[in-house]
This record gives C-alpha cells, structure tokens and sequence, in this order.
C-alpha cells in the first residue's frame, strides 16, 4: 500500500479465516499462522491513539488511509464493540478530513454509511470474490455470503457512497456473463481484479499452497482467470475499466 500514507488496522487476526488470506502470513508467530481465523486481538486503545494522531497533527486532511491492511475492519465482534465506528467517529470530531478508502467483504459496513456520507473523500470496496456460494464455501466458509455482499455493495451505492468491487483473489466462476451484468450495474468507482499469489516464505504475503491446491483441482488456473477477465472488461466497457492487482487500490 505505498500509495498510502497510513494503513489503519483496528483489530489483528480475522475471524473470516479465508484460506487463501495473505493477511496470515503476517501473523505474529507460526502457531498464529497455523490457527488464523479462530483469533483476533481487538486494539482497545486504537481510538485514543487516533485523537492523539489527530490532534498532533500526525493525521491531517488529505492524508491517503487504507482501513484496512491485514483485517477486516468489520469483524464479527465489531457488531458488539464498534470499534471501527468510534474510530470514524473520532476522526470526524477532530475536524480531520483523509481521504479514507475502507476494504471489507462484511455487510455490517452498512451501518456506518451515516459517517461515511460525512467524508469528503472516501470509497468503500467491498471483496466479492466469485458467484458461486458453492464456490464461496469450499474456499472461504466463514464469510458472509455472496449475496448479502452484493446487497451491501448496492445499499452503498444507493445512498451515495463511492463504492470499489474487489475481486480479488478471483475464485472459480459459474457464469462469468450473469457475474459482469450484476457488477457493471453497481456502477462502481473501481473495479479490480488479481489472481492467486503464492507466497514464497512464511514473511512474503500470498495465497496458500493449500488453497492454490483447491484452484487446481477445480480447474482454475491462470488462463482461465485471464478469460474470465476478457469477459469481464468487455461487459463493464469502457466508462468502467477493470483495473488489476497494484494497479487497483487507488486512495480515494
């Protein structure tokens, strides 16, 4: 993320559990690693640090923030904790105006469109990874359906805030045809895409071998992803470009 000036982690760990999550390749030691998606730590002074960062001047208007890096912002627990919220709600009460881009794949980001409508740069990316809940459950059974994502992304949408569609990693795809139609209607500000990624030690991000095992065994390789995308551009069309990996992300 070095487009960005911070990247803001609420929490650390992820009770989604995705077995293709970068994210746990970063977990504080090998027994984290081998438990992902069944601990998270809440950082409980993450508010109080935020007003400091605020009222310093270490955050200031204009500053690019990606929310969040290595977890999702809206856990399960954020239902009953807030966190996240309070955060914005800090933000907002210091006067601070970043441009903030928030990635989550959780329909509890609904709940915060009244503070989201309160920023001047913002954009919401919500990942939607394939179109298949069968396909959902064999690669990330913890997640929120595709569905409830899908309505998530819409409600957004529908009360003005900027929206991304994150497709990224790309999973298997049943009708690549219906997929493109339901994403190119959200009219989304960006639309991105990545394949699998193997990380190459316990200290480089990316998929696991166990879940680029899956990929292979579901006939999901590399030329298939690059069709898949072929179809993709040509429904979203030209107005609506579909960015790929690094190039996707972009600050708010």
């Amino acid at each position: 993320m070095s487009r960005y000036e911070f990247t803001l982690n609420p929490y650390s760990g992820c009770g989604f559990g995705c077995e293709y999550c970068y994210a746990k390749f970063f977990a504080p030691s090998a027994e984290h690693q081998e438990t992902w998606g069944r601990w998270i730590f809440v950082k409980a002074n993450a508010v109080d640090l935020i007003i400091e960062a605020c009222r310093s001047g270490t955050l200031k208007s204009g500053d690019k923030v990606y929310m969040s890096s290595v977890t999702d912002p809206y856990q399960p627990i954020e239902h009953k904790l807030g966190l996240t919220r309070s955060i914005l709600q800090a933000i907002l009460a210091c006067g601070v105006q970043p441009r903030l881009t928030i990635q989550t794949r959780s329909p509890l980001v609904v709940h915060d469109i009244d503070l989201f409508r309160q920023f001047e740069r913002i954009r919401v990316n919500v990942t939607v990874t394939t179109d298949s809940e069968e396909v959902r459950l064999r690669y990330e059974p913890h997640c929120p359906s595709i569905s409830v994502r899908l309505k998530a992304l819409a409600t957004l949408a529908a009360a003005g805030v900027p929206v991304g569609v994150s497709i990224s990693p790309m999973l298997p795809i049943r009708n690549i045809e219906a997929f493109g139609a339901r994403l190119a209607e959200l009219n989304a500000d960006e639309y991105v895409t990545q394949y699998m990624k193997a990380g190459r030690s316990r200290f480089a991000g990316g998929t696991s071998i166990e879940a680029i095992g899956k990929a292979n065994e579901d006939g999901w390789g590399v030329s298939e992803y690059q069709a898949a995308r072929t179809t993709l551009t040509r429904i979203l069309g030209k107005k609506r470009p579909l960015l790929e990996g690094a190039e996707g992300y972009a600050p708010a």
